[in-house]
């Protein structure tokens, strides 16, 4: 008769009544094995309860840096080609290289005063430059090095003032200046695109 009984119940109370057997011990022997298992669900409870505050609060964290790198990246990228426009440096660029076209000069000087400390949001954000896009990281690190071997040749000293140089010299800083501003057009595009607000809107 009991053989048919436990041939009638279901799978799952079959296993549940084996895993009241197994835990009758617990309550047998005295409150101290309860107390331990208790003890120990609620420690791993409690450092569950720490662990995912704090996981979230850093993910926060780091979600905002990456905001504040990508801002702060965008300012510096805007006001370089805001200078650059109003100061008409590829402009200055071209019309060499029309007059050297033109036969009207064999050689030239060009030289800008640049201060010592410059790039100064871009070098205090390299170890945050990792929390960006890839493709957004590379075309930044591009652009600055583009923008330092373009202040390495018109600098005081420079490959285009340190001696009268060719028509060589003018063409390859004003490829590098157009390839420069092309990038820095894309690394803003990009920023725009992930962070629609760091644009102000016009009214």
């Amino acid at each position: 008769m009991r053989y048919l009984w436990h041939r009638l119940m279901d799978p799952s109370q079959l296993q549940t009544i084996e895993l009241l057997k197994a835990s009758k011990p617990l309550f047998d022997s005295g409150a101290g094995y309860l107390v331990a298992a208790v003890g120990a669900l609620g420690a791993i409870g409690g450092a569950f309860a720490a662990y995912l505050p704090n996981r979230l609060m850093a993910k926060h964290q780091q979600k905002e840096l990456r905001k504040s790198t990508a801002f702060q990246l965008y300012a510096e990228v805007k006001a370089t080609l805001e200078v650059t426009r109003h100061r008409g440096y590829i402009e200055s660029l071209r019309a060499i290289l029309v007059a050297f076209d033109g036969q009207q000069i064999s050689d030239g000087i060009y030289k800008v005063q640049v201060p010592d400390e410059r790039f100064i949001i871009y070098k205090s954000n390299l170890a945050n430059l990792g929390l960006l896009p890839p493709s957004l990281q590379s075309r930044i690190v591009l652009l600055y090095q583009l923008l330092e071997a373009l202040v390495q040749d018109i600098k005081p000293g420079g490959m285009l003032n340190a001696k009268p140089a060719g028509r060589a010299a003018f063409a390859e800083a004003l490829t590098l200046s157009e390839k420069a501003k092309d990038i820095a057009e894309k690394v803003l595009a990009e920023i725009e695109r992930l962070y629609p607000d760091v644009a102000p809107t016009s009214n």
